[in-house]
């Protein structure tokens, strides 16, 4: 203890200590009434000096500090407890000269808590002394915790120290990837339509619902343990690690570290989270806490409490409930399949997308979807239709205008792939913000040259000047060269030259010259959402594999400025 080493070099223990000095009577001190030895000397005081203070004594640090009970910490939030949790609590004497007796160090409602004292009570403290009690919380006990450690001593009001918590239970059971795991984000948007088909999108979600859906296979005692552990604790809050994210330790974690080697890039690693450490079973497993993330490493706010060999499994982890009871399928009398599908209940967030080429104000989906499938296109237009029944129905299309609706499909391998198209969904935030969406066809052919200073292009009559009418969805396109540049320019005009050529005006002149066969396609840019608030991930593999993805995209009204609409 460092303060009774320097009490006596600071402090010295007398009850004096803060008298005022004495008062001064006007004599000459001997000092000097004294006759030097170089001769005489004499010094006139007149008679009013005198040492005349009126006021209180300041107080000082001693007066803040000592001579009273010091507990550190009074409050231990443990957060989501998954593992055994250890913690210590001080108590310190404080007063100079003056020695307690701690008649009491109770505990209560501390199911699952084991406390260890430093000794029995009645305990008694010297001055200046402290002594430490260790507090353990373990995963067996009341979901929520709720305790209270109470120091008693003579002649004093109790001391409590509250104990706050949630325990959760690691879920240790790894997925069959032969099916795959499918994940699920889900927005919630309200929109509001005019008859005009004018939007006012509101996002009533800061975050998405998250869910998890897997089918394990367990056996021998994993298949007894996943039974008893959904009998027992079902109702409770898991732990459930982020099975696409998984990576292997490629070296081996002594007793007792705090730096965990890996690479937490493109993963579901955060502060404050919580990470998953698995070996070979399900019963052995660690749940740590996240204080750090580096480039090549996490670290851990308290060391592990086994050694981890190199192959363990490394998981984020995101605090999950069951959303229904698991479904199982007896295979023998050793073996069965589980089917669970689990609601992430903490906020889910990720970076929206910030490279993305940006066209009037909106981001431009530029990456073509993957095509290995047919995608459907459709049209949706609101028809205001009244009928009594007898005659003929009046039909009306207040807007004239059909919104394109075109499915998009991704198909990613790898972090960085699945990374970005995690961004894209969560630029989207489901119904909610828009972007602009190519049809990645080639609606337009050119056929002639067109120089760097013209914005006049001639392409092959498809009938955009008798239908389309520069309506918003068919007045922007992209121009994709073969050398891999792209340009999103605005029609402002279109006329048909005869049967074979329209000729399209852009707002803007390309700054390059082009030659028919430098065109690689050139197609339409639709203003465009979600289609859904729900969107749904396929993971076939871990985040260094395969994934798929797909939403519906639908058209909406954009604006005839460079000024982003509202959303």
């Amino acid at each position: 203890m460092l303060w009774p080493a320097l009490w006596p070099l600071t402090f010295s223990g007398q009850g004096d200590y803060f008298k005022s000095p004495p008062f001064w009577n006007g004599q000459a001190s001997g000092v000097l009434g004294a006759k030097p030895g170089f001769g005489p000397r004499a010094v006139d005081v007149p008679g009013f000096v005198a040492d005349r203070r009126v006021g209180a004594p300041q107080a000082m640090f001693g007066d803040d500090f000592f001579d009273r009970i010091h507990v550190e910490p009074q409050v231990l939030n443990l957060g989501n407890v998954s593992s055994v949790q250890q913690r210590a609590v001080r108590v310190w004497n404080a007063y100079r000269a003056r020695a307690l007796t701690l008649t009491d160090a109770g505990l209560s409602d501390g199911e699952g808590i084991v406390l260890t004292a430093p000794g029995a009570t009645p305990l008694p403290f010297a001055p200046m002394s402290e002594r430490t009690w260790q507090i353990a919380v373990g995963t067996d006990g009341p979901p929520v915790i709720s305790a209270a450690l109470s120091f008693r001593f003579d002649g004093f009001a109790a001391i409590p120290v509250v104990i706050t918590g949630q325990r959760i239970v690691a879920w240790a059971f790894a997925p069959d990837w032969s099916r795959g795991v499918l994940e699920r984000l889900a927005w919630k948007t309200d929109i509001l339509t005019s008859p005009t088909q004018v939007e006012q999108r509101r996002g009533l979600r800061s975050t998405p619902r998250r869910s998890f859906e897997a089918t394990m296979i367990v056996d021998g005692r994993e298949r007894v343990l996943l039974d008893l552990a959904v009998f027992g604790w079902g109702g409770r809050t898991w732990a459930l690690p982020i099975w696409p994210d998984v990576q292997w330790l490629s070296s081996e974690h002594a007793l007792g570290v705090r730096g965990i080697a890996c690479d937490p890039r493109h993963r579901d690693f955060r502060v404050g989270g919580l990470v998953q450490l698995r070996g070979k079973t399900a019963f052995d497993v660690e749940v740590a806490e996240v204080e750090s993330i580096g480039g090549a490493s996490i670290t851990l706010r308290h060391p592990t409490t086994k050694p981890w060999p190199r192959g363990t499994r490394l998981y984020p982890v995101r605090t999950a409930r069951l959303a229904e009871p698991p479904r199982v399928t007896r295979l023998t009398d050793q073996a069965a399949s589980v089917s669970a599908r689990f609601d992430v209940v903490e906020a889910c967030d990720w970076p929206v997308v910030s490279d993305s080429p940006m066209y009037r104000g909106y981001p431009v989906l530029a990456q073509r979807p993957d095509e290995t499938e047919p995608l459907s296109n459709g049209w949706q237009r609101a028809l205001l239709t009244l009928d009594n029944e007898f005659g003929r129905p009046f039909v009306l299309d207040p807007a004239d205008w059909a919104a394109p609706t075109q499915a998009h499909q991704w198909r990613m391998h790898g972090r960085v792939e699945r990374a970005t198209v995690r961004s894209w969904l969560y630029t989207l935030r489901g119904r909610q913000h828009a972007v602009w969406r190519p049809t990645h066809a080639d609606d337009l052919t050119l056929v002639a040259n067109v120089a760097g200073t013209a914005t006049a292009l001639d392409v092959a009559t498809v009938g955009l000047a008798r239908f389309a009418g520069l309506r918003p969805g068919r007045r922007d396109v992209r121009i994709e060269l073969r050398g891999g540049q792209a340009f999103h320019r605005r029609i402002t005009a279109v006329v048909a030259l005869d049967d074979d050529i329209e000729r399209l005006t852009i707002d803007a002149a390309l700054g390059v010259d082009l030659r028919p066969r430098d065109v690689l396609r050139i197609s339409f840019l639709v203003l465009s959402r979600g289609d859904s608030d729900d969107a749904e991930i396929e993971h076939h593999t871990d985040s260094d594999g395969a994934a798929d993805a797909s939403i519906v995209l639908r058209a909406v009204l954009d604006p005839d400025t460079d000024t982003p609409a509202p959303a």
